[in-house]
């Protein structure tokens, strides 16, 4: 019931603003910051939304660029050792595609490549340089291992759709989220057409006694990493000293 408030309430918008009302997409994210705790275990993010015709729509959910390494084991004699070691750069940490209808099925592969909706078509630079069909390898590796741990997926039931022109999009985010600018992405695509198209975003940040760790490991890293390691010291100090005073 309060989010057909809010649908109401958007809707509305749209009629008393005449310039909303001539915009064929209206999109309000629910919240514009998300913040991680200590207790965090991820969070669902609600897009709220009008359309001023029917028509089926996608969004698209872009976490902050990232750098990934990975590795090639190889078998030497009876054992696996790790090999050659890649690194993976400029691609999001997080991609999901939601649709009312499967993205396949609503748009041309020239659009789907074009607004970046196809999960295995995000650009992504491997490092060192290889050759084409090498580097093509490692890509596909990437994929499918963002893939398999839930960073990227799609989704055609995540967008309820209210006649034919309210819409509420249930975007669930894992409990490790990286840090960062997340950007909403909305199309509205009509026979086979964008004929609407807004972007939004949200932040994440840490908060609390996360957030002070942070700010302090980035911005005096030596003083940071010194008083961290007086600590462990003093701890163990401790720990070795408290079994000491039992036994007299």
């Amino acid at each position: 019931m309060r989010w057909l408030l809010c649908l109401l309430f958007v809707s509305g918008w749209m009629l008393q603003t005449p310039s909303l009302a001539e915009e064929p997409l209206v999109v309000a994210p629910a919240t514009s910051d998300v913040r991680i705790t200590t207790d965090f275990a991820g969070t669902t993010i609600q897009a709220v939304g009008a359309m001023s015709k029917s028509g089926e729509l996608i969004i698209k959910l872009v976490g902050p660029k990232q750098q990934a390494t990975l590795s090639r084991e190889t078998k030497v004699g009876p054992f696996w050792v790790e090999g050659e070691r890649v690194k993976m750069e400029e691609a999001p940490s997080l991609l999901f595609l939601y649709a009312t209808s499967p993205i396949a099925s609503i748009l041309s592969p020239e659009d789907q490549q074009k607004y970046g909706l196809i999960l295995e078509g995000v650009w992504v630079r491997v490092e060192p340089q290889l050759k084409a069909h090498a580097a093509s390898d490692w890509r596909k590796a990437f994929f499918r291992l963002k893939e398999k741990q839930g960073y990227y997926h799609e989704d055609d039931r995540a967008i309820r759709v209210f006649g034919n022109r309210l819409f509420i999009a249930d975007m669930r985010l894992p409990g490790d989220l990286q840090v960062g600018t997340y950007t909403v992405e909305t199309l509205l695509v009509k026979s086979g057409k964008v004929v609407g198209h807004t972007v939004g975003s949200f932040k994440v940040r840490l908060s609390g006694i996360e957030r002070w760790v942070w700010n302090e490991a980035h911005d005096r890293s030596w003083l940071f990493g010194s008083l961290f390691t007086l600590l462990c010291m003093l701890v163990g100090l401790a720990l070795n000293a408290f079994p000491l005073r039992r036994t007299h």
